[in-house]
């Protein structure tokens, strides 16, 4: 996709491509602790722990400034509705495959072992259709685990949070 015709509703693989600079997150850990994870369950049943990036600050943030990704994680971008997510390299310190998944969670696009920005401008990439979420993992895991157009994937959202001081026996009033 050229730089040109991104859409409204623009996010980066490791940060928004219209981010201005002090929204960018500092260099160091991935995000707070009480940060939720969910799980992905890719084609050939592989899990994968996934953070997930449901907030302006998280969907900039991404990947931003992280020294590796391991085999078994993952980041899904949820947004609001369908459309043509654009992302990009920048501040990425890793290669990452790039899925655009439609409502279904079903592949609509994929784009495979997309090296970091070396220099400014950064190219972008985007889905050919429109897609809900957008899944990052490390590069060469989508061939690997049959990930590609077409195939499906699970997401598991994370548990609720149990409020502090009761338990999940304190169903009784």
């Amino acid at each position: 996709m050229k730089p040109g015709n991104r859409g409204a509703s623009l996010a980066l693989a490791c940060a928004l491509v219209v981010a201005p600079a002090r929204t960018l997150a500092a260099p160091g850990a991935p995000g707070s602790a009480d940060d939720a994870r969910g799980q992905v369950v890719l084609p050939s049943g592989r899990s994968l722990v996934v953070e997930i990036a449901d907030t302006p600050m998280k969907v900039q943030r991404g990947y931003m400034f992280r020294e590796k990704i391991s085999d078994n994680e993952g980041m899904v971008f949820m947004f609001p509705a369908a459309g043509f997510h654009s992302f990009w390299m920048k501040n990425c310190k890793v290669a990452l495959d790039i899925a655009w998944l439609d409502e279904r969670w079903q592949v609509v696009h994929l784009e495979e072992n997309l090296p970091p920005c070396g220099a400014d401008p950064c190219p972008s990439w985007g889905p050919l259709k429109a897609a809900r979420y957008v899944l990052e993992v490390r590069a060469g895991l989508a061939a690997a685990e049959g990930l590609r157009p077409g195939a499906a994937v699970v997401f598991v959202p994370p548990a609720p949070a149990v409020p502090a001081g009761s338990t999940a026996d304190d169903k009784r009033h």
